[in-house]
């Protein structure tokens, strides 16, 4: 069984993969922002990039799989 200080660090860990799978669609969302306000291909490109790639990180935190996941709300 695993102590009190292996039961922390595991909540710690998932804790920090949660937040920065929810800081990189945010910053995704800054540089479409700024794209679409100064009327950059650049921002819009590098925005919808790293967009992707933080909806993958999202999608693939398993934090975020029960407010992500449609097929089981049902259940609620």
């Amino acid at each position: 069984m695993a102590d009190r200080a292996e039961q922390a660090e595991h909540a710690i860990s998932a804790l920090m993969r949660f937040v920065v799978s929810l800081i990189i669609p945010l910053w995704a969302l800054a540089m479409l922002a700024l794209g679409i306000e100064y009327r950059s291909i650049w921002w819009l490109g590098c925005g919808a990039v790293v967009g992707a790639i933080g909806l993958l990180f999202m999608v693939g935190n398993p934090l975020a799989k029960p407010v992500l996941d449609i097929r089981e709300s049902w259940r609620k």
